[in-house]
């Protein structure tokens, strides 16, 4: 199963892309490490980056699209950017799209701990989120 991690900040999606299959992952090279939402107030902005993301998740045959979750109020509230980006991935017919909540990201790396660093994967920091998204993903099976 290919699996697409997604982090939404304030301007873009960073992404992670990993092929999953009985426990065992593998970071696989993506022609991008984020997609930026250029134009947020517009429908012509958040359709191009909706065609941007269709774009990737069809060259790279994606079975799975998750999306770190943000809170919606508070201190820590997401931009309303990145909800734009949010709801523009869920529209998106061709695959199945799974919020995951920090929390479950947290108890997961407490469970199965990395024993790796985003270098020795050849993943850059800020990609960090959007792999342990992915990764809590792949490994809710076990």
């Amino acid at each position: 199963m290919k699996i697409l991690g997604i982090e939404l900040n304030a301007k873009e999606a960073v992404v992670c892309l990993m092929a999953s299959e009985a426990g065992l992952f593998n970071v696989m090279e993506c022609r991008t490490r984020g997609i930026e939402l250029r134009d947020a107030d517009t429908a012509e902005g958040i359709r191009g980056f909706q065609f941007q993301m269709i774009k990737l998740i069809d060259d790279y045959s994606i079975d799975k699209v998750v999306i770190k979750q943000r809170h919606s109020k508070g201190k820590f509230a997401g931009s309303s950017n990145s909800f734009k980006m949010e709801a523009a991935l869920q529209l998106i017919d061709s695959v199945s799209v799974e919020m995951i909540n920090p929390t479950e990201i947290k108890e997961t790396l407490k469970k199965y701990p990395l024993d790796y660093n985003m270098k020795d994967l050849e993943l850059r920091k800020f990609q960090e989120d959007a792999f342990y998204t992915a990764y809590t993903f792949a490994l809710r099976s076990l």
